[in-house]
């Protein structure tokens, strides 16, 4: 239904379900491997923080207890074929079902209870996705031997194509945590993103690390659409008046709004301390002041307001954004709702300028 059809208490509630259905997702995604697979490690990377530590994942042996960031779930799955847990049964003791994805993680070789579980879960329309991780260390062990970087790519991509020959798996990818702007691990995370629907979709690209330029376009696209929620939502709650204008919005809104930004862009205390710990000092230090800049700009009441009261004066004037196609033209006429998506959109703005400028760092920083 096109917004424009609706009145502006059925947009209001409109876009306040669409922000509930983004903020409730949740994307369950199970993970096979054996121990000293670097499961742990790539879990991290996905969610670009510190979220499992080394060795964690594999002597828990608990997929009821998901390590978890935001929207994403992320499940260790136990091999089967063993006196604890046997085929027969195994999908559904773990609810495996309900699962969004399995990606299978392997660092050498495969086992046949791993094919047997891929096989069962493909005959359940369960996407799969095989990684093989530490392609560096391959990559390394080869050059020793004279053999050159693509050769290895080919060789490993192609013996892992062998062993699944004949199972429709989504993909074969070639990663390292350590360098997840290298390789495969951009095109893991984007067929996965890919694979999902409506809101999961929303809720896994905005959660997920920035490893490439597309994943950062559709964190641009997301982003859009949640200050929009947000600043229509705000500018229709009007709790708060803007002093020297005749105009109330929801600054608890608007702050929630700037945090969730923040945290789509890796801006956060969080998704910060990982990315930092790649680069040099000197570019660490540089992006975290920046960072800093951002967050006293945006973060909290005060600025919200301080900034609400800059645009007032002459946003009065100006047509409402035209990058926010996602309300209906009664909303989009109301000033309170241009005050607070012109906010957002420089908010927007602002973080992705950040945003792109660490993911530069982070790429240089593979070859220096």
């Amino acid at each position: 239904m096109e917004f424009d059809k609706m009145n502006p208490n059925e947009v209001i509630k409109k876009l306040k379900a669409d922000l509930e259905s983004y903020q409730n997702a949740k994307i369950k995604c199970g993970i096979i491997g054996r121990s000293g697979t670097g499961k742990s490690s790539m879990i991290n990377a996905i969610a670009g923080e510190h979220i499992a530590e080394v060795g964690e994942i594999e002597t828990t042996m608990n997929v009821n207890e998901p390590i978890e960031s935001n929207g994403l779930l992320f499940y260790d799955l136990p091999g089967c074929s063993t006196s604890k847990f046997p085929k027969e049964g195994y999908i559904e003791a773990f609810n495996v079902q309900e699962f969004d994805c399995v990606i299978l993680v392997t660092s050498d070789r495969f086992f046949e209870d791993d094919l047997y579980l891929i096989k069962e879960l493909i005959k359940i329309e369960i996407p799969v996705f095989t990684v093989r991780t530490k392609i560096d260390f391959a990559i390394e062990r080869g050059m020793k031997r004279g053999v050159p970087e693509g050769e290895t790519l080919k060789k490993v991509r192609d013996n892992i194509a062998e062993n699944l020959k004949g199972i429709d798996v989504k993909g074969i990818y070639l990663t390292s945590a350590d360098y997840p702007k290298e390789y495969d691990f951009s095109k893991l995370l984007e067929d996965v993103f890919f694979s999902l629907n409506d809101f999961k979709k929303e809720r896994f690209i905005a959660d997920i690390n920035i490893t490439s330029n597309k994943i950062l376009e559709e964190k641009k696209r997301i982003a859009e659409k949640i200050v929009t929620r947000h600043s229509a939502i705000a500018a229709a709650n009007g709790l708060n008046p803007i002093p020297g204008v005749d105009i109330s919005v929801d600054i608890g809104i608007l702050v929630k709004m700037s945090k969730e930004v923040s945290s789509i862009y890796g801006l956060d205390k969080e998704h910060q301390e990982f990315n930092l710990q790649f680069l040099d000092k000197k570019s660490a230090k540089a992006i975290a002041s920046i960072v800093l800049q951002y967050t006293t700009k945006y973060g909290g009441k005060e600025a919200i307001m301080i900034l609400l009261k800059r645009v007032s004066s002459s946003i009065v004037t100006k047509s409402a954004s035209k990058w926010v196609p996602f309300v209906g033209q009664a909303i989009a006429a109301g000033i309170g709702f241009k005050m607070t998506s012109w906010v957002g959109k420089d908010m927007i703005k602002d973080a992705e300028e950040i945003a792109v400028e660490t993911y530069e760092a982070l790429k240089a920083s593979v070859f220096s």
